[in-house]
């Protein structure tokens, strides 16, 4: 997001108004009371939350501002809601409040004030796109989309059930209340999906009605004569949706039988599965080929935990900043007294050639990251703030830090509904009968509703993900075995190589990338290109593990990355090659055409791999997308986000590549 976007307030007693619009967020009489009479009373929550059928009730609102029809929700859904049901809150904001504007603003309600911290302290960075945060141990989701409304609920994958339609009034901010936005209301409810908005306005009556709606009116809140409420009448309603999904990229329906999952491969990404699913109640089975879970690319002492990011955000970028401020808030909310696994001590990405310099100092007067995420630092603070001397200029991100991926994966798994069978290697799968069935090695046989497969390279070796197109990638990581008498270094370091900060008084740095090696061995080369890009950053630390190395010797340990050809993860649904090959044939002739024919997936098969050396930053928002996407919640990041991560990605371009 331009940081400019950011809402620009001015403060009556402690009322905060937009300068933007002119306007107050809420009744300056009595805004609890307000949000209470025009949107949970219209629509009727109370009664709903306390009869509620099925296990999880959506809401949809059109402008977050300071919170407060979201926090009266959260505390009118823990009175009346029954223990076993979810509420997923999905806000839009294109103007959002700083923290700081935000904690000031919700200080007027005290009775707020327990929920009100909960959401400050999660409150993301203000940047656009998706924002999932998860209350109450996953009881209660908002989705904060920073961004355009209608944007943003382009990018929406669910019918919701209530509609909260706020915003400054359509004489102020006639940008947000359109015929496009109505639309995506219609597009995005259900028979039975009710409304409520303060305003009465003719544009809003007509844009509703058009749209589908059934409004009534009332009477207004305060001093406002009329307010509308209504639902809903059930009429299909096509939008203008310049972003519609290609029909390839639609997403597989709910899941609808037994919550059992098998998951292949227990490392960053197949544990983080297990952890998503077993919260939302899912019996999981955890199976890996060797005798401890996060053995090959998770096995790692320390992994860097940040996201390498252009000047101009591309759909790339966009997911991984997305994989790092979900990782970074998940571990702050979980792991903040665990510095064993998690360490924020922020991370310096040091530029290599003045070509690189240039290139950070232009990223940083971008406009289009907050400081608080990534800033450009100069070489002499770039060296206060690594505590030692460092060679170049730099970006600093201070949410960044190091994780040891063993123990996270270790306490990712620690849940009550999810079993680990290590030593298990899964040979062959058959489905029937809406269930799978998994033939080991070991003459064994599991069995599941859905199987998530996430045991990279090895993923191929079975029959149905044959055709998925990934690449194995052997590095060498060096370490030191003893404590070292070296320089105090205080964040992570990272260019052409990394270093993170000692654990335990011991080193972790790297890697090599070796194209086209399986070899495991640990060589003398690895070891000496490992301290040459340590050089490169910091040649006092580099010049003491150098001599450590010459005294005590270096251990080491190679991994083997698993990467696709655009770099980016394979997470979804497994399409039938076959049948994709067949049925979207003719985009060999026509790349633009628009062909209908609904996706073939695997019924219940998803992959979750390929995340290559960043599956700290997208290896725990996957599980979460594979979760959402089996649960038919909504996802933790864009719908364009989700199709650039889709397995059948590849047969669509090689389709039209003609090269199949």
């Amino acid at each position: 997001m331009n940081r400019h976007n950011s809402a620009t307030l001015e403060w009556d007693s402690e009322s905060p108004k937009s300068v933007h619009f002119n306007d107050f967020y809420f009744s300056t009489d009595d805004g609890l009371a307000e949000t209470d009479y025009v949107f949970l009373k219209s629509n009727k929550l109370r009664e709903r939350f306390s009869s509620l059928k099925h296990n999880t009730f959506t809401l949809a609102e059109t402008g977050f501002g300071t919170g407060l029809n979201f926090l009266t929700t959260w505390l009118l859904w823990k009175s009346s809601s029954t223990n076993s049901s979810s509420l997923h809150f999905i806000s839009a904001e294109k103007y959002p409040l700083s923290k700081n504007d935000l904690t000031r603003a919700l200080s007027a309600w005290p009775q707020l004030k327990h929920e009100a911290g909960q959401l400050l302290t999660q409150y993301p960075e203000l940047n656009s796109g998706f924002h999932q945060l998860r209350f109450d141990g996953g009881r209660v989701v908002l989705t904060l989309m920073f961004g355009d409304v209608v944007d943003c609920y382009r990018q929406l994958n669910v019918k919701v059930d209530a509609w909260f339609l706020d915003g400054f009034s359509p004489a102020k901010n006639p940008g947000m209340w359109t015929p496009e936005l109505f639309q995506l209301m219609a597009y995005h409810s259900k028979s039975n999906t009710t409304f409520a908005t303060f305003s009465c306005a003719r544009v809003v009556r007509d844009g509703l009605t058009q749209a589908g709606f059934i409004i009534n009116k009332k009477p207004g809140f305060g001093l406002k004569r009329e307010m509308l409420s209504g639902t809903f009448s059930g009429t299909p309603m096509q939008t203008n949706n310049k972003e519609k999904t290609p029909s390839w990229f639609s997403l597989p329906p709910k899941h609808t039988s037994d919550k059992t999952a098998l998951i292949i491969g227990a490392g960053v990404a197949g544990c983080s599965t297990a952890r998503s699913l077993a919260q939302r109640g899912w019996k999981v089975t955890l199976v890996d080929r060797h005798s401890a879970i996060a053995t090959e690319g998770s096995g790692n002492r320390q992994g860097a935990l940040y996201a390498k990011l252009p000047v101009e955000p591309i759909p790339a970028s966009r997911f991984h900043l997305s994989g790092f401020l979900y990782s970074s808030n998940f571990l702050k909310q979980n792991l903040a007294d665990r510095p064993d696994i998690w360490s924020p001590c922020g991370l310096l990405q040091l530029a290599s050639s003045e070509k690189e310099r240039l290139k950070h100092r232009k990223l940083a007067d971008s406009g289009n990251y907050p400081d608080s995420i990534v800033r450009f630092v100069e070489q002499d603070k770039a060296s206060e703030l690594a505590g030692i001397t460092v060679n170049n200029s730099g970006l600093f991100f201070p949410e960044a830090g190091w994780a040891t991926p063993p123990l996270l994966c270790k306490w990712l798994t620690e849940h009550p509904n999810i079993t680990i069978k290590t030593s298990t290697h899964i040979a062959k799968l058959e489905h029937k009968e809406n269930n799978w069935t998994a033939f080991t090695k070991e003459n064994q046989t599991l069995s599941a509703s859905i199987v998530v497969v996430a045991s990279a390279a090895d993923s191929t070796l079975l029959e149905q993900l044959k055709q998925l197109p990934v690449q194995k990638i052997r590095g060498q990581v060096s370490l030191t075995q003893s404590n070292i008498q070296a320089p105090p270094l205080n964040t992570v370091l990272c260019s052409q190589g990394y270093i993170s900060p000692s654990k335990e008084g011991r080193f972790c740095f790297g890697a090599t990338f070796d194209l086209k090696d399986e070899a495991t061995d640990i060589r003398e080369s690895g070891h000496q290109h490992n301290l040459t890009k340590i050089a490169e950053m910091a040649p006092e630390l580099a010049n003491t593990l150098q001599q450590y190395h010459t005294d005590n010797s270096l251990t080491g340990r190679v991994g083997f990355r698993c990467a696709s050809p655009d770099k980016l993860p394979m997470i979804g649904a497994v399409p039938v090659y076959e049948a994709f090959v067949e049925d979207y044939a003719q985009l060999r002739h026509d790349a633009k055409k628009a062909i209908d024919t609904p996706p073939k997936h695997y019924p219940g098969l998803y992959a979750n791999l390929a995340h290559g050396s960043k599956g700290l930053i997208s290896g725990p928002i996957s599980g979460e997308i594979i979760a959402a996407m089996l649960e038919n919640e909504p996802l933790p990041i864009e719908k364009e986000l989700i199709d650039i991560l889709n397995p059948a990605r590849f047969i669509i371009k090689n389709l039209i590549r003609r090269t199949i």
